[in-house]
């Protein structure tokens, strides 16, 4: 399988402040730390924060920079949940986080290695989001999550970041030459940074 890109999927920009974070999730400590003892993205909304201008007015600044860290920490999390629970064992394929920062926009994207046949799957899913209405989707995902815990491809966070956050979002597909029943799947979101009358700057 070639690489293949589905959504608003930007490339990483030649001029940003960016940081970058991979780890190995096969480690059992990694596993069972994960959302349970502390292990968390939370750091980069105040990460990204500190890029941030002062402007007129501190109250709204504070509150515009709040804004912005609770955007990031709810995707980096999620984005992040979402490639520690369907992550491929069997390789050791590091998880890698990649966060940048722009004068318009934050970008979050998360990569992983998943099992073809559930990459397969998740590609389907990623379509119909395209295609359909996230609104929509979100509430019949919260319906479906509600009568039944164990979903096999839960869309509830992806769908969030859209209808709650504003955010773009794009994937990439790159299939492994070497391995042919695991593939390297890229969640980006991109955030637009607005004024404070809510303009994209």
């Amino acid at each position: 399988m070639d690489s293949q890109t589905l959504g608003s999927y930007m490339e990483r920009s030649g001029h940003c402040e960016y940081l970058t974070l991979a780890f190995s999730p096969v480690s059992s400590p990694l596993r069972s730390r994960w959302r349970n003892n502390g292990l968390s993205a939370d750091f980069l909304g105040d990460y990204v924060t500190t890029f941030l201008p002062e402007s007129a007015g501190r109250a709204r600044a504070e509150r515009r920079q709040n804004e912005i860290k609770y955007s990031v920490t709810y995707i980096a999390n999620e984005l992040l949940e979402n490639a520690m629970k369907y992550h491929e064992r069997v390789v050791d394929t590091p998880i890698q986080i990649h966060l940048e920062l722009t004068s318009d926009h934050i970008t979050v994207s998360v990569s992983n290695g998943i099992g073809f046949e559930q990459g397969q799957r998740y590609k389907a899913f990623v379509e119909r989001l395209l295609e359909g209405d996230a609104a929509d989707m979100l509430l019949k995902q919260q319906l479906d999550s509600a009568k039944c815990d164990q979903s096999a491809m839960s869309g509830l966070g992806l769908l969030t970041m859209i209808s709650d956050h504003d955010a773009q979002l794009g994937w990439r597909f790159d299939g492994d030459p070497a391995l042919s029943e695991v593939m390297t799947v890229t969640t980006r979101a991109v955030l637009p940074l607005k004024d404070e009358q809510g303009v994209s700057a």
